[in-house]
Order: structure tokens, then C-alpha cells, then sequence
């Protein structure tokens, strides 16, 4: 039996140990505890109770050990404590924990196999500060390389003591390379360095080493593809406690893109100062408060401020803008452009005031200077000296709105003017008038005394006109000898006395050249200028047709409008025709007739066809109109001659026709105007040509006796050129004038055609019958054909055949037709 003292100090020595293992246990965190793989007995330590947040003195099963790991720690640790008892193999892991209200852990669990008692040994320490700790360095590793690799920095450090020199990836990257493991040496790195930048830079690095503050510098690196590239590095050296430099550590990165910017934004600088400085427009730069930054020369020398005086100064001091008109302030452009950050401009016509006072015509533009984030960082004006071109531009507008010989507006400016007095008596009831003037005589100097002459007229009656007008009316040159003026405020009776005050000075006024001298005179129409008329225009061609009918009147003298003027009426109706014959020329729809004429004895010359062509129009709604309505519009407004060139053409198309029916004679019209167009004398000798004479011979042309009263030497050749191409000619209306046998002795015509005046009273007036007698006595005498008109009646027929006319014609023997209508009836009658 073995003594009882020592067996219970040995178990108190042993109590000690445990508790003394258990007390190292808890300072080192670490805890044990085993599983009996026969039996699934589990024997846990108090401290690994306690790091796994189990009660401890109980003891549990494995799985809940297990579930402190979570789902993937407990079957890695599962997996772990099998393989242990089936191979035998140790282990050791790092897995989180949950220890409930003690937070997450992180413990390194390592087992290892008792194969004599079949269990697995486990201890668990507590990692969880060191773990924390590592993946905080771990993420800061990471944000490193992310910010150097990722910025394109490489990392690098040379020691000191050996030499050696370490390059992460991105340094050989940085210097062309790629990088294969190799190493980096001093002596390659100042291989690549420029050799302008070789010295510079080693002289740096030394420095470094010798005080110990840190470096920055740029280098240029020379890559092995030729490149040239740019470095910017920065670092320190390291030092031990004695200050001897250990280790020289540092980064770099690639900067030639920002250099290339750099110089070419410096570039592109110096270029745009070299241009502001050289350009002729001025330029002005300021601040976000306007105060002046920066003048070019033209703007020194335009406002008169020198660069350096001009700085720090409100703009609105260096650049003072005035009215042209009145000289008054303009407000300054420069803070009207910052107030609202938009681009500003003084108005059309500004003036730049100088330092010295002078004025000059400027033209400028001012805009806010932004900076990235759009904030407005001052403003730039730009201006340019237009003096001369102001002054052109007036020069130019002045002429484009005045007549250039007499100084008076034109025709344009005349009509705008016009039209905005005429808006204006339509919105306030005010009443104007409008006056037409028309000179008299003036065609007479410019043939006497030539076009210099006329000029100088021209000049002299518009200095008249000026001053006989009020300060605001308006007298303008039309065109030609034809004036205007627009009377403001105004009444009819007080523009009629100033109409009639101008009259009476162009009567008294004499032009005179040498000997000569020429009295001019005008007509003058007045109308009213106000709301009556549908426009402007209205207002104006009344006055003309007051002055056209005070010129037909006798000229020199005043017509005023009035609302029951019959005179003016026909007048206007004049004016109405002159447009619709034009449209019915360019619409073709003029038609002929054709009246017979016939010999007086009857004879019907084999059932040839003989008669006068007679124009018609025929209106847009199927109406056809006679001659005698529009015939003298056409005089007036020179449309005869296109009519007569229209008959012609017509008539020599119906003598070249082939039929049935032979036209004997076709007698055509022409009016005195035609017998003066040189153009339609042209164009009969080239239709007469292509007739050719047998037929031109049924052509006769008949021209009036007072046709040939101004023009009677061009009559005289015109008719012998037309008897030459064989067509014939009357003279018409015979008796009608003072002079009729007068021009038979100058006109070489081959009929007479009596006027129906002496015609229709043959029977009851003996003066009529005396002079048709004596018309038939003077025909027979000079060989020509006697041809009777407007003959109504058998009686007045029988009196013409016992008086010897040879032909007639008139309502009794046949009314006019259509010519196709007829063609068409005498061909049918023919078949």
C-alpha cells in the first residue's frame, strides 16, 4: 500500500500544472481539444470554450464545435478531422469564427493523429489581430499597385551599400521594355538617359545623398525604339541612426504627353500674342470686375491708354463709347456683357471718344471669358477703327438713295418715303399730298444744245423745286425730265398754292446757252395723300394722270384731283387699257376681221376676195372689243406698233395660204407711231422679201393723213420702200387735214381712201359733194384708185358711182366677219 502523502502532493503538483497551463493557455489564446474518433467523445479545454463562445464544464457534441465556423469553415474543418483519422495526416487552417456576443474571430486550428488512442488532437490559437492586420496590409498593397501600375507609376530603389538596383514592371514598361525578370543596374539607367540630361540628373541623385531632403526632378529617357520620352521622379534617401545613407528609394512616371501639351500650348500662346499684337482690329481684356488686363497696340493707340496705364482701370474708363447722332454716353459693353454673361454690342452706329479727345466710327463685339466649369472669368472686346468705311457706307447709302445729278432722292428712297407717309395718314387720319411734275420743253435743249445742256437743266430746276417746297417735304427725281414731292400735313388747298408757286418759277426760268434761250416751264398733278387710296402707289399715278391731262391741256400749268373729274376718268381708263393690251398680247388674243371692199360698179372680180383687215380683242370672258376703244391707249402708251407688227404677220401668212379662194387685196392699218419705228420698217421689208412681189402685190398699207403730219420725209421713204417690195399704199382718211393735197406731191401712194366724214351726208350737204369730186378729179389726174368708206346707204352709193369713186365699202355692202369664218364659208361655197 503506497503512502497517502505523497500521492496527494503529486496530485496537487499536478492541479498546479493544469492550472498553470490553462493560465497560458488564456494569455496566448490558445485552446485544445480532442476528438475520440471510436467513440465521437469530445473533450474540450476551458479556453477553447471560451474561444469558441461555448459554456464552459459542459461538454458538447462535435457539430456544435463545427457550426461556430459557419457552413464552409465547418466542412473544411470536417473534412479535415477525417482525413486525419483515415490517413493520418496532420493539419493546420485559418478560419472565421462566431463566439456570439465576443464578435467574429479568426482562429488557426491545427490537428494531428493518435493512433495508439485513435483521437485527433486539436489546438486553436486566436489570430484574429494579426489577420486583421495582414488584410489591411494586404489592401493597402493592393491600392498601391493599383495607383502605381494603374497611373502608369514605377517604383524603384537602390541600395546603397551593395548598389543594387530594384525595378518593378512599370519602370521597365516606363523606359520601353518589357520586362522578362531581368535585372536593373545603375549603369543601364544611365545608359538610357539623355545625354543633354545625363549630368543634370546624377548631379541630383548625389545631392540627395549627401543632405538627405528629398528629390524631384525631369530626365529624358532615350527607348530602344529611337523615342525620346519624358520623366518626372521624385524621392529620399533613407538613413540610419548615424545619418549614413542606406538606401535611395523612389517613383517616376511618364510625362511627355503633358510636355507636349505644354510647349504647344505655349506655342499656340505665343503665336496668339504675336497675332493680337499684329491684326488691325483692337482688343481689350478684363477681368471679372472689368478692369482692364490687357491692351494690343491698335487698342492703345485707338484709346489713346498705354498698356501698363490701362491695367487695374475700369473698362468703362479706357473704352467710352458715344451716340453718333447726339454725342451722348453709351452704356459700357464690357458690363452689360459680364451682368448677363452673354456676347454684347453697342449699337449700329457708335464712336469711340479717345484719351484726347478724338472721335472715331467703331464697329466691336465683346464676349465673356469662361473658365472650365463655365464661371466667367473677365471678358475680351475686340473693336475696329470703320471711320472711312462709315463714311463710304454713307457715301454709298446717300448715292443708292439719291439721284447722282441732282442731289434729290431717287426713285427708290421716293417710294419708301411715300409708303411711310401714306402708313402713316391711314393710322392718324393726317392728310398729305402728292405732287407729279413733267417739264415741258426740255427735249428741246437736250437736241439743241446736247445731253451737258440737259444736265444742267435738270440741276437748276431741282434747285427750284428744293426751294420752293417746305423744310419737310420731300421733292425726288423720278427719271428722266419727271420729278416728285410729297407734301406733309397738308391740305389740297395749301398743296394746290404750292403746286401752283412752283409752276409760276419754272415759267419764269430761262436756260440760256450762247444766243439761245430756252424757256422750260412744267405740268404739275396734285392729288391728296391719304386713307381713300388702297396704297401708295394709288396716290401717285393719280397725281401723274393730273399731270399727264395738265400737259395735254396746253403745259405749264397745275391739274388737281378731283373725285367728279370726267377728264381724269377717261384718263384713267386709258391707263387700264395700256395693261390689259399687253396682257392680250402676251395671251394672243387678238382676232381679225375682214370687211369687203368692193368696186362701185360692182364688179365682183371673178369672186376673188378684196376687203380690210379690222383688229379685235377678245376679252378673257368670250366679249371681243373694236378698235376704236383701245386703238388710242395704244397710241398713248407706244403699244401701236406691237399691234401693227401683229396684223402685218397675220396678213402675210393669209396671202401665202393655199386654197380655193384667191384674196385679190388685203388692206392692213398702220398707225403713226409704227411709221415711226424703225423695227417694224425692218421687219415689213423681211415679210415683203419672203412673200415675194407677185403676192406682196395684194398687200396694201394704208397710213393716215395726220400719220404723216411730223414725220412726212420718213413716211414719204417708208411708203417707196414697201412699193419697191411690191405691196401697195393708201392714204386714208383723206380730207381730213388742212394739207391733204399737199402730200400727194410727197407721197408716192397708190390709193386714196376718202374720210367717212365726207361719206355720210353726201346726199344733204353740197359741200360734201363738192369735195369728194374734187377728190376723184385729183385721184384720176395722178392715176390713183379712189376708195369711198362708211358707205350706209343705196342713194349715198349711187351719188359715189355718178361721182367716179372706184371703190367702197361700208355697212350697206358688207359687215365685218371673221376672216377664217369667211375663208371657210367662200371655200365651201367654191367646193
Amino acid at each position: 500500500m503506497s503512502d497517502p502523502q505523497p500521492v496527494a502532493a503529486i496530485e496537487q503538483a499536478l492541479a498546479q500544472n493544469a492550472r498553470f497551463l490553462d493560465r497560458c493557455s488564456r494569455l496566448a489564446g490558445v485552446g485544445a481539444w480532442e476528438w475520440q474518433v471510436d467513440t465521437g467523445a469530445l473533450v474540450l479545454s476551458d479556453s477553447a470554450c471560451e474561444l469558441l463562445g461555448l459554456p464552459a464544464g459542459r461538454v458538447p457534441t462535435l457539430a456544435a464545435v463545427l457550426a461556430r465556423f459557419g457552413p464552409d469553415g465547418a466542412a473544411m474543418l470536417d473534412a479535415a478531422l477525417h482525413l486525419a483519422a483515415t490517413e493520418g495526416q496532420g493539419w493546420e487552417v485559418e478560419l472565421p469564427c462566431d463566439a456570439d456576443e465576443q464578435g467574429p474571430r479568426v482562429l488557426r486550428v491545427a490537428g494531428e493523429w493518435d493512433g495508439g488512442a485513435r483521437r485527433v488532437d486539436v489546438v486553436m490559437q486566436d489570430i484574429t489581430e494579426a489577420a486583421g492586420l495582414r488584410a489591411d496590409l494586404e489592401r493597402t498593397l493592393e491600392r498601391l499597385a493599383l495607383a502605381t501600375h494603374g497611373g502608369g507609376i514605377g517604383v524603384w530603389d537602390l541600395d546603397v551599400a551593395t548598389g543594387q538596383l530594384a525595378w518593378d514592371d512599370a519602370m521597365w514598361r516606363l523606359h520601353g521594355e518589357v520586362p522578362r525578370g531581368q535585372r536593373a543596374t545603375v549603369a543601364g539607367w544611365r545608359r538610357r538617359l539623355h545625354h543633354a540630361d545625363r549630368h543634370a540628373t546624377l548631379r541630383v541623385l548625389r545631392g540627395a545623398l549627401r543632405d538627405g531632403a528629398p528629390f524631384e526632378g525631369e530626365w529624358r529617357i532615350d527607348w530602344p525604339d529611337g523615342t525620346v520620352h519624358v520623366m518626372r521622379g521624385s524621392g529620399r534617401a533613407l538613413r540610419n541612426g548615424d545619418g549614413q545613407a542606406l538606401r535611395l528609394s523612389g517613383v517616376c512616371w511618364d510625362v511627355s504627353e503633358e510636355r507636349r501639351l505644354q510647349q504647344q500650348l505655349e506655342e499656340q500662346h505665343e503665336l496668339l500674342e504675336v497675332t493680337l499684337q499684329s491684326i488691325a482690329d483692337a482688343v481689350l481684356t478684363t477681368d471679372a470686375q472689368g478692369r482692364v488686363t490687357w491692351l494690343n497696340p491698335v487698342a492703345q493707340r485707338l484709346t489713346g491708354w498705354s498698356a501698363d496705364e490701362a491695367r487695374g482701370e475700369p473698362a468703362g474708363l479706357v473704352f467710352v463709347p458715344r451716340r453718333e447722332d447726339d454725342g451722348d454716353v453709351l452704356p459700357d459693353p464690357v458690363q452689360a456683357c459680364l451682368a448677363s454673361g452673354q456676347p454684347a454690342q453697342l449699337p449700329a452706329g457708335a464712336m469711340l471718344l479717345s484719351r484726347e479727345g478724338e472721335l472715331r466710327a467703331v464697329d466691336d463685339s465683346v464676349a465673356p471669358i469662361r473658365g472650365k466649369a463655365g464661371q466667367v472669368l473677365g471678358a475680351v472686346l475686340v473693336f475696329r477703327d470703320v471711320t472711312q468705311q462709315r463714311r463710304q457706307f454713307d457715301e454709298i447709302r446717300w448715292r443708292a438713295s439719291h439721284d447722282g445729278l441732282t442731289g434729290l432722292v431717287n426713285r427708290v428712297e421716293f417710294g419708301q418715303r411715300l409708303a411711310r407717309t401714306f402708313e402713316r395718314a391711314k393710322r392718324d387720319g393726317s392728310h398729305h399730298a402728292v405732287l407729279a411734275f413733267d417739264l415741258d420743253r426740255f427735249k428741246l435743249v437736250n437736241d439743241h444744245c446736247g445731253h451737258a445742256a440737259g444736265d444742267e437743266v435738270l440741276r437748276q430746276v431741282a434747285q427750284r423745286l428744293e426751294a420752293g417746297v417746305r423744310g419737310r417735304d420731300t421733292v425726288a427725281r423720278l427719271g428722266g425730265d419727271e420729278f416728285a414731292a410729297i407734301l406733309e400735313n397738308c391740305s389740297p388747298d395749301e398743296a394746290l398754292h404750292v403746286a401752283q408757286k412752283l409752276c409760276d418759277a419754272l415759267d419764269q426760268y430761262r436756260y440760256s446757252d450762247g444766243a439761245q434761250s430756252f424757256r422750260i416751264g412744267a405740268s404739275i398733278g396734285v392729288a391728296p395723300l391719304d386713307g381713300r387710296w388702297p396704297s401708295a402707289e394709288a396716290a401717285l399715278r393719280e397725281a401723274d394722270a393730273c399731270c399727264m391731262l395738265a400737259k395735254e391741256q396746253g403745259r405749264n400749268r397745275v391739274r388737281a384731283w378731283s373725285q367728279d373729274d370726267a377728264t381724269l376718268r377717261a384718263h384713267r381708263s386709258e391707263h387700264r387699257w395700256a395693261t390689259r393690251l399687253q396682257q392680250a398680247l402676251d395671251e394672243d388674243r387678238f382676232e381679225l376681221d375682214l370687211q369687203r371692199v368692193m368696186p362701185a360698179q360692182g364688179d365682183e372680180d371673178d369672186g376673188r376676195l378684196r376687203g380690210e383687215l379690222l383688229l379685235r380683242l377678245r376679252e378673257r370672258d368670250g366679249t371681243r372689243v373694236p378698235p376704236g376703244a383701245f386703238m388710242p391707249a395704244a397710241e398713248r402708251f407706244h403699244i401701236a406698233p406691237r399691234l401693227d407688227r401683229w396684223v402685218l404677220r397675220q396678213a402675210v401668212t393669209l396671202l401665202q395660204r393655199e386654197g380655193p379662194v384667191e384674196i385679190a387685196s388685203l388692206a392692213v392699218n398702220v398707225s403713226g407711231l409704227t411709221l415711226q419705228d424703225a423695227a417694224f420698217h425692218d421687219e415689213a421689208r423681211s415679210l415683203l422679201q419672203q412673200l415675194g412681189r407677185e403676192r406682196a402685190s395684194a398687200l396694201c398699207l394704208e397710213i393716215t393723213e395726220t400719220a404723216v403730219i411730223t414725220r412726212l420725209a420718213d413716211a414719204a421713204r417708208f411708203i417707196t420702200q414697201m412699193r419697191a417690195l411690191g405691196a401697195r399704199v393708201a392714204l386714208d382718211d383723206f380730207g381730213a387735214g388742212a394739207s391733204s393735197y399737199s402730200y400727194l406731191k410727197a407721197l408716192p401712194v397708190d390709193l386714196l381712201k376718202i374720210d367717212g366724214q365726207f361719206v355720210r351726208a353726201l346726199m344733204t350737204d353740197p359741200l360734201d359733194q363738192v369735195a369728194v369730186r374734187s377728190f376723184v378729179d385729183v385721184a384720176q389726174t395722178l392715176g390713183l384708185t379712189t376708195v369711198a368708206e362708211c358707205v350706209e346707204t343705196p342713194d349715198v352709193l349711187l351719188e359715189l358711182v355718178r361721182l367716179g369713186v372706184g371703190e367702197v365699202q361700208g355697212f350697206l355692202l358688207h359687215r365685218p366677219e371673221p376672216v377664217a369664218a369667211l375663208l371657210a364659208m367662200h371655200e365651201s361655197a367654191s367646193a
